[in-house]
C-alpha cells in the first residue's frame, strides 16, 4: 500500500471518528435538558423545524406531564423538542408553547 492511501485510509478514520464523537456529544447534551409543562401543549407528530404543511397532534399535555427529552432541534424563532412521555407516547413540543425549558443540562 503506497503512503497516499495509508495516509488517506488514516484521515478518513480520523474523520468518521471526530464525527461519531461529535454525535454522540450532541445526543448525551440534548438528553440532559429538563423541561416541564406548565399549561396545556401540543404533543405534535412531526417535527416542526421541518416546517410541516400541517402537522397533527398527538395528545394534549397537562400540566404535571413528566417528558424525557430525547433531542432538540432549532427553527428560525423557535426550540423544538423530541420527547417521551411517562406512558410511551413520542412526539415533539415547542418551547414557551406550554412547556418551559428549566434545564439545559451541563
Amino acid at each position: 500500500m503506497s503512503k497516499n492511501v495509508k495516509a488517506f485510509i488514516v484521515s478518513t478514520l480520523a474523520a468518521l471518528l471526530l464525527g461519531a464523537l461529535l454525535w454522540v456529544g450532541d445526543f448525551y447534551g440534548d438528553h440532559q435538558y429538563k423541561v416541564e409543562v406548565v399549561k396545556s401543549a401540543p404533543l405534535y407528530s412531526l417535527a416542526p423545524t421541518d416546517y410541516p404543511a400541517t402537522n397533527p397532534v398527538l395528545l394534549n399535555l397537562s400540566v404535571g406531564n413528566h417528558l424525557r427529552v430525547l433531542r432538540v432541534r432549532y427553527g428560525k424563532d423557535f426550540e423544538a423538542l423530541k420527547v417521551e412521555t411517562d406512558d410511551g407516547n413520542i412526539g415533539w413540543v415547542i418551547g414557551d408553547d406550554g412547556v418551559k425549558v428549566t434545564s439545559r443540562g451541563g
